[in-house]
């Protein structure tokens, strides 16, 4: 007779092995997926005064005299002193 303590059971060690490989899979997915942009994936869009704006696209501040850009989702703004008008300027 032969021991059985030495001899693996072929179906637990496929089916470890098939485990281990998804779980492996899933977290090189959900790292991959998380940290790098793919061509293929849209950058972030910005909201600004009601308006969206996507990434690299420039448009007026609501003061009239500075611009902004949007970048990946977030705003970068020009920081300009405006001159302030007066209602009798606009007359």
């Amino acid at each position: 007779m032969e021991k059985n303590e030495n001899k693996l059971n072929p179906f637990l060690l496929g089916l470890s092995i098939t485990l281990g490989t998804i779980v492996v899979g899933l977290i090189s997915y959900i790292f991959f997926t998380s940290n790098i942009k793919l061509p293929w994936q849209e950058e972030d869009r910005c909201e600004y005064a009601g308006w969206a704006y996507a990434h690299g696209e420039t448009f007026d501040s609501t003061d009239g005299c500075n611009v902004c850009v949007c970048n990946d989702g977030a705003i970068a703004c020009t920081e300009m002193a405006c001159e302030s008008q007066s209602p009798e300027d606009l007359n």
